[in-house]
């Protein structure tokens, strides 16, 4: 095993012969001592399960900076996840787990890091993905220290040894900071950097193996316990909601516990926002059967919304995103450029921090407008309680239509039913006038433009 120092001094194969490390060092006989009864009591000191180490291990070590009111023990929490690790910790820096920190002092944090090199394999890329300046793709491995980073439209998924999965979404920066995640490990420890960008997680553990998995921002961390989370690190605030489990926020010297159904918002040299409520799940309003360029999907308004996010993908997990879209309103109009076919959408209210609601999920299937085909009318006639529509000179070719029928021109909230030719539908509705619209269904994802609007009397 070979041991790293952060002054440049090394020791080879300090746990079985002391007497060569000796020999390797090149400093005074006092320094030497220390160093050595340092490490020593280091490996041979009973270690958390966090950092059970096999004899192919290397350590290697990073410094912080002591911030006011620092202890050992809230460093081992920030720094480990674990107040427990203080003693180690103490040892490493040759210091009893009592011994008061100054801010400004500089303490030693040991990393464990497999010889044989953990990583992560990346299972998902969109767009402009890059790994320390080159193009990252589908089942590359994305080692310690690597620089991920995503362009303006690029999206990037990582998968860890134990089943978890990282989202990284795009202008987002992050590297693995720590990893140690094999079958083998008394528990999956996952640290990542992230200087800025958004990203969402799906902590998996395996059976009997404990996930503890971090992500750290310049402002604060975010401890996850088993979870599914998302987190922003927004212009100097990082911005935390929990979907599932429990995550622990932490910002200097104040801790923020997260339970499922909330979340927070910590800002640099200010203490973390109190839990707040996600916002809920919309309800859908109107779902089209098929929607065409114009077409619309509307959601009954959430109070205390300041916008609504679209998400628009092609699988159900979300992952292969098409397209995110803020909306004010509680409305959601398809656009030219999206092409036909059958998407998962996903719409969530956003409050006034920021923090993301729950999502409500459902199929869209958007279909193409022939404009070759020329669109037909409809005529509306009346008959007691219910109203008669029929397309006007329906075409013998046409393999049926979509009829919609609305109480108002705007057709904001319609009835929608599909019908073979001739095309002609009975609807019974509580009102004294409607208005009614067809269009040819050609095949399943494409169709006419809808025709002129036709009216009862």
């Amino acid at each position: 095993m070979q041991i790293q120092h952060s002054t440049g001094l090394s020791v080879t194969n300090a746990r079985n012969n002391h007497s060569r490390a000796g020999l390797a060092l090149r400093a005074g006989f006092s320094t030497i001592l220390a160093f050595v009864v340092v490490l020593i009591t280091v490996l041979t000191a009973p270690l958390g399960s966090a950092f059970a180490q096999s004899a192919s291990d290397t350590i290697i070590t990073r410094s912080v900076v002591a911030e006011p009111g620092d202890t050992l023990r809230s460093i081992a929490r920030r720094e480990f996840g674990k107040t427990g690790l203080s003693n180690m910790l103490a040892s490493f820096n040759g210091m009893k787990e009592s011994d008061p920190i100054a801010p400004g002092q500089v303490i030693r944090i040991p990393l464990f890091t497999p010889v044989e090199r953990q990583f992560a394999t990346v299972i998902f890329t969109k767009g402009e993905v890059s790994k320390n300046e080159e193009p990252l793709k589908r089942d590359d491995k994305v080692y310690l220290q690597e620089l991920i980073k995503t362009g303006d439209n690029g999206f990037a998924s990582l998968q860890f040894g134990s089943g978890s999965v990282v989202n990284l979404q795009p202008l987002t920066h992050a590297k693995l900071e720590r990893l140690n995640c094999l079958e083998t490990d008394d528990s999956c420890l996952i640290v990542l950097d992230s200087a800025q960008g958004e990203v969402s997680s799906d902590v998996q553990r395996r059976d009997g193996q404990p996930t503890e998995f971090t992500i750290n921002t310049p402002y604060a961390s975010a401890a996850v316990r088993g979870t599914m989370f998302e987190m922003n690190a927004a212009s100097e605030k990082i911005i935390v909601g929990v979907t599932e489990g429990e995550v622990l926020l932490q910002a200097g010297v104040n801790d923020v516990p997260l339970d499922e159904g909330f979340g927070s918002v910590a800002a640099e040299n200010v203490p973390p926002l109190d839990p707040v409520a996600l916002l809920p799940a919309v309800v859908y309003r109107y779902i089209p059967t098929r929607a065409a360029s114009g077409d619309t999907v509307s959601w009954w308004a959430l109070s205390d919304v300041d916008q609504y996010l679209v998400n628009l993908s092609a699988d159900q997990d979300g992952m292969d995103v098409i397209g995110k879209f803020n909306e004010e309103q509680g409305v959601f109009s398809v656009g030219d450029d999206l092409d036909a076919g059958e998407y998962f959408m996903n719409v969530r209210g956003i409050d006034i921090n920021g923090i993301k609601g729950y999502k409500s999920p459902t199929k869209l299937v958007v279909a193409a407008i022939d404009d070759s085909v020329s669109p037909v009318d409809t005529v509306v006639s009346r008959q007691g309680n219910e109203f008669l529509v029929e397309v006007i000179d329906p075409p013998e070719a046409a393999p049926g239509y979509e009829i919609q029928v609305s109480t108002n021109e705007t057709f904001s909230d319609p009835l929608s039913v599909d019908v073979s030719n001739p095309g002609s539908a009975i609807f019974r509705l509580e009102s004294d006038k409607i208005y009614a619209r067809a269009r040819i269904l050609l095949e399943p994802e494409r169709v006419s433009a809808f025709g002129g609007v036709g009216e009862s009397n």
